[in-house]
């Protein structure tokens, strides 16, 4: 689509400590929410999306001690996550992302024309922990959902996670050859990462507290036993979306 970004706005929302949420408005431009750590060793982003939003999320923040982004977290490959890569790497980043979201940009053909530094050049497979500007960020990959290369970024001592799509406030998950037994392992993975106190950054919507992931993750596990009801009558696809039988939710 022909984006008109210069009508976009950025609103950044302190969560605790030099935390940022960053949220696009004023279009219909699809962006995922950004998290910015700052402090005196350079700027970590999760989640920047698109380049042309780079500028507008680094003059949202308060004054920097070091404006130069030191790393780029990718909770998954999807262009409106993770389009910003290469020409953050440019700059000067380090990527950093699951080890699938190299297969993502090498095979599928959602992902855009791959460019030298789309891809993480630090990648893992279970779990990683990286300490900057005085936090310590830890990367967990649950189990395939979203993606196979879905990641959680939570800050331990800021106690702020990061979901990425494995959680979508107020709103259906995307899915698309996502498994939705998925879906349920890895907010319930989220929860377990969480306490009353928790700040959840979805990875589109409102910040959310671990109320609101509850409330996701019933949402999910009913939709699936009323689909699976319909599926052990017999019905087709076409019968079954015929009932609409997830209206209510």
């Amino acid at each position: 689509r022909n984006i008109m970004f210069w009508r976009t706005h950025i609103e950044a929302i302190h969560l605790r400590d030099n935390l940022y949420m960053l949220r696009v408005y004023g279009t219909d431009l699809i962006n995922a929410n950004t998290v910015a750590l700052i402090g005196p060793e350079g700027v970590l982003l999760v989640d920047p999306g698109h380049p042309e939003m780079t500028g507008k999320q680094l003059a949202a923040l308060p004054r920097l001690e070091d404006s130069r982004i030191r790393f780029v977290i990718n909770s998954h490959a999807h262009p409106d996550h993770a389009c910003a890569n290469g020409e953050l790497f440019r700059q000067g980043a380090t990527i950093v992302g699951h080890s699938s979201v190299r297969k993502f940009f090498e095979t599928s053909d959602a992902a855009p024309p791959r460019q030298p530094g789309d891809t993480p050049q630090l990648s893992y497979d279970d779990k990683i922990t990286l300490r900057f500007d005085g936090e310590q960020v830890h990367l967990i990959h649950p189990s395939r959902a979203h993606t196979d290369g879905d990641t959680i970024t939570v800050f331990k001592r800021a106690n702020v996670i990061h979901t990425g799509d494995l959680f979508v406030n107020a709103a259906w998950p995307y899915m698309r050859g996502s498994s939705i037994d998925g879906y349920v392992a890895a907010q319930k993975l989220i929860l377990s990462l969480t306490n009353d106190k928790t700040l959840i950054v979805p990875g589109h919507g409102p910040l959310a507290r671990r109320a609101d992931v509850e409330k996701s993750l019933w949402r999910m596990r009913e939709a699936r036993r009323r689909i699976a009801a319909l599926i052990d009558e017999g019905l087709t696809v076409e019968k079954v979306v015929a009932r609409r039988p997830l209206e209510d939710l």
